[in-house]
């Protein structure tokens, strides 16, 4: 375990305190003592056999060594076979054990795929390997790992916010209810199939610079969806949790209720002349597509947001402006330092 908490604290940063060791419940075959009493048996008279205690003429030494291999060697495979394979189900996170004792630690986000078969086992596929976690062969209790893998949206089902509670020595998992509006919670789900990570709110801690908005469309004729090359997490995010800034692989915006369109060209080199070139939704979907983001600013309003966008295409800028009442962050994974980190 000392390896497994070494390995846990690289990864998230943060200490495991809490957690839960699942046993194999399969019994040792009572034939394994007999044969390795039997070979302590044959292992105490080979060494009477060094000594002369005992005579060699009915059990040669070469003879002895190969029938107590046999009858050592297997028994302790047996018992070893049985006794590894432990999973330890953590808050964000499981670990299987090998057969040399080694845990694989592998958090919850980075599953890409998990199938229950018929003989009731989970067959877990990440991006390396695929592990086979048989259900029956451990307590009732380690139902929550599929439990956990229902409500991070796999079994076809949709992504639900969830939490692992430990109490002594038993472990729970229980859907949280959304602190959100419906309308968020009908957008979150209409993405979840596209995208793993999608966070209402904290535009603090991201960062649009340098991402290319590869497409603008609206849902429902008043959601504007941002189609992004990537977003940058900043460490405190909470869906970043290498907690030091991150980027994300193709991204999505979605902005609710959008409303006061305002798009201007910035080309011109007096400020004077800014040139007012649409307020309507199309006129965004058309001036924003394949456009880099040179600037982004959210600003509380009474009741809304605002969203002061300077997009650049080659040389010519547009400014970009509107109202929000609320933005989903959408992404499925983080793939290295964000441009901030890799230059301090």
């Amino acid at each position: 375990m000392k390896r497994l908490m070494k390995k846990y604290l690289k990864r998230t940063q943060k200490p495991l305190e809490s957690y839960k060791i699942f046993k194999k419940k399969v019994p040792i075959n009572k034939w394994a003592f007999l044969l390795l009493g039997i070979f302590l048996v044959m292992l105490v008279y080979s060494f009477l056999e060094l000594f002369d205690a005992v005579g060699t003429e009915y059990l040669p030494l070469p003879y002895m060594a190969i029938v107590g291999g046999v009858f050592g060697l297997g028994p302790l495979l047996h018992i070893h076979w049985k006794t590894t394979h432990r999973v330890v189900i953590c808050e964000d996170a499981f670990a299987r054990q090998n057969i040399f004792r080694f845990y694989k630690l592998i958090m919850y986000r980075d599953v890409r795929k998990v199938r229950h078969t018929r003989r009731n086992a989970l067959k877990i596929r990440t991006k390396r390997k695929t592990l086979h976690i048989p259900l029956s062969k451990y307590p009732s209790e380690m139902e929550v790992l599929k439990r956990i893998f229902n409500y991070e949206g796999h079994f076809k089902q949709p992504r639900k916010p969830y939490k692992v509670f430990f109490d002594y020595d038993e472990v729970d998992v229980q859907i949280l209810k959304p602190s959100f509006s419906k309308q968020t919670s009908h957008l979150i789900e209409s993405f979840s199939e596209s995208y793993f990570n999608l966070t209402p709110g904290y535009l603090d801690d991201i960062s649009l610079y340098g991402a290319t908005v590869e497409k603008v469309r609206f849902v429902d004729k008043k959601h504007a969806v941002f189609e992004l090359s990537h977003i940058d997490l900043k460490k405190d995010h909470p869906d970043n949790t290498d907690f030091t800034a991150k980027q994300t692989d193709e991204a999505v915006m979605i902005f609710e209720n959008v409303m006061h369109v305002e798009i201007f060209n910035l080309g011109k080199s007096k400020p004077a002349d800014v040139e007012l070139l649409g307020t309507g939704f199309d006129d965004l979907k058309k001036v924003a597509r394949k456009t880099d983001v040179f600037s982004a600013n959210f600003k509380p309003l009474e009741e809304r947001m605002s969203l002061d966008l300077t997009l650049a295409s080659g040389a010519s800028k547009k400014r970009v402006r509107f109202t929000f009442k609320d933005a989903i962050v959408g992404f499925n994974k983080l793939e290295k330092d964000a441009w901030f980190e890799r230059q301090s």
